[in-house]
């Protein structure tokens, strides 16, 4: 046993003074100070969001969810109600008819970061959410099919779901996510070709640099692989170099708004910077410039 096992505690400390009948003063420290701060702000976005849920229309209290979103994951942290609450807003919308909150409520089971996390739950809202005509949950429920979610993985569902979304409307998203399906071979053979193609579309659809990091980063891996040449891709080290550093932003940005689980792809992106300029140094080698 360690000298921790036999640390004393504040009520420990609190229960001596009194038995000793002598006051005992505890000196807060800055981050006490600090919580202190953000439990008041926990309380203060509890209140709005409360607000917002009663007050909203339609789609309102998904889109004020949306703008507050790195406000809400920050106040989760100190109070328990922020969940709370948001699950009882979408709720609320759901019953009003908003497909947005169907969506989102769905994309909040399924991440399981502010509530316990449930494919099935997210699944039914998904679908719930594609018959009152939302896109994003169409491209959502590819996600549940792709990774077999609520049992076996089904590519065939996923490839068909990726597919109608991106037909139904222009889709940054769903159009790079069929790209993949063609870079692996799954439910369609393996094309490249295709691939770079739909992610090219994609990264032409993107409406910000979180969303464009996505394709930016696959057309880059092709175009410092030396493999691509096989498929009529030409090397090409100063795009991929534009495009892993236009990668690097969007994944800051994500993982700013809590997307903790882009990291990895983080580093990715700046490793395939390094590479990219070894080869624009790299004499030897003949890469297109242009």
């Amino acid at each position: 046993m360690s000298e921790a096992t036999y640390a004393v505690s504040r009520e420990e400390l609190e229960r001596l003074s009194k038995f000793a009948d002598v006051p005992m003063i505890f000196h807060e420290t800055p981050d006490s100070y600090h919580d202190e701060a953000e439990i008041g702000n926990a309380q203060d976005l509890l209140t709005e969001l409360a607000r917002a849920a009663l007050s909203s229309v339609g789609d309102g209290f998904a889109q004020f969810v949306q703008e507050n979103a790195a406000r809400i994951h920050e106040a989760a942290r100190y109070s328990d109600g922020i969940a709370e609450a948001l699950v009882l807003g979408y709720r609320l919308g759901i019953s009003a008819g908003s497909a947005a909150c169907m969506n989102d409520l769905g994309a909040l089971y399924y991440m399981g970061e502010l509530v316990e996390q449930d494919y099935a739950k997210a699944a039914e809202l998904y679908e719930m959410a594609m018959r009152h005509g939302c896109f994003q949950s169409v491209i959502n429920l590819g996600y549940i099919y792709e990774y077999g979610r609520t049992g076996e993985r089904d590519f065939g569902k996923a490839f068909r779901f990726y597919a109608l979304a991106a037909a139904l409307a222009p889709s940054c998203e769903a159009t790079c996510k069929l790209g993949d399906m063609f870079s692996r071979g799954q439910a369609t053979e393996t094309n490249l070709t295709f691939a770079k193609a739909l992610w090219e579309r994609s990264l032409e659809l993107a409406e910000s640099p979180a969303l464009a990091a996505q394709p930016a980063i696959r057309i880059a891996r092709l175009l410092i692989d030396p493999n691509s040449a096989e498929l009529g891709i030409e090397l090409d080290p100063l795009r991929a170099l534009s495009l892993f550093q236009r990668a690097e932003v969007g994944l800051r940005m994500d993982i700013a708004d809590g997307l903790y689980y882009y990291r990895r792809r983080l580093a990715e992106a700046i490793k395939g910077q390094a590479q990219a300029r070894a080869m624009l140094d790299d004499d030897s080698i003949e890469v297109t410039t242009q």
